[in-house]
């Protein structure tokens, strides 16, 4: 399964003043895929910290799942993640660094400590911390294909064998996208998006698979708070039994 598959709810977002969307000036708009994919990567920017809360929302059979989430990131060293429910209370908490991967199940009362590539064991795909740090800034890669460039009224558009993206004129940001791996289908969507302190963000971030198993998740975040120094607490409990 592509690697894009195995991060989706590695995905973070943030809030501010609207972007208006402008016209395109074309003695600086790309004129080809090449072009395109050069101005996505120079757009993309990561802070050197990053806190981000809000809501996730998870449908899967029939079911529909609303939990709170909190995201707490510091460029290439480290990821914070809590996860609890609506009444505050935590289901699990996980911190990522470049080497290792740090996991707390408070409901089960255990935890366990493993290097990096067990994220890539589980998951099935080889996935890095840098990966991931990409798709929790709203900065997902480009695949590397021969892409038909086009413009369509205010946005740019990529089309592959078994990819598409639509990208903004604005401020050259992937606004959706559709990715064909074998028989699995992933389509995601950034909106809501602001600028604050030159950071470009979506407040929102919808996915959807098709596969052997079908799901949508879709991820709301109410503060976002650039480059301040954030507290990562992670003290696993004595009680707490060590996982396998």
């Amino acid at each position: 399964m592509n690697k894009l598959f195995s991060c989706l709810f590695l995905i973070l977002i943030l809030s501010s003043c609207s972007i208006k969307v402008r016209d395109i000036d074309s003695a600086k708009a790309p004129k080809n895929a090449k072009e395109l994919i050069a101005k996505i990567i120079s757009k993309n920017k990561i802070p050197e910290w990053l806190s981000l809360k809000g809501k996730v929302n998870l449908i899967k059979d029939e079911k529909d799942i609303t939990l709170n989430i909190n995201i707490k990131c510091r460029k290439d060293s480290l990821i914070w993640a809590s996860v609890s429910t609506p009444f505050g209370i935590e289901l699990f908490r996980t911190m990522l660094t470049k080497d290792s991967v740090y996991y707390i199940n408070r409901p089960n009362k255990t935890f366990f400590i493993k290097p990096i590539t067990h994220i890539s064991a589980f998951l099935k795909a080889d996935i890095s911390f840098d990966e991931i740090q990409e798709m929790i800034t709203a900065n997902p890669r480009v695949l590397k294909k021969e892409y038909v460039f086009h413009v369509i009224e205010n946005t740019f558009e990529l089309n592959a064998k078994q990819v598409f993206y639509k990208v903004s004129t604005e401020f050259y940001r992937i606004l959706n996208a559709s990715i064909l791996d074998g028989e699995n289908e992933l389509s995601y969507e950034f909106s809501s998006f602001t600028n604050k302190n030159e950071f470009i963000f979506p407040k929102q971030f919808s996915i959807s698979v098709r596969s052997s198993e079908n799901f949508e998740v879709t991820l709301d975040y109410s503060k976002i708070v650039f480059n301040e120094k954030q507290k990562l607490p992670f003290k696993i409990p004595s009680s707490y039994v060590e996982a396998e």
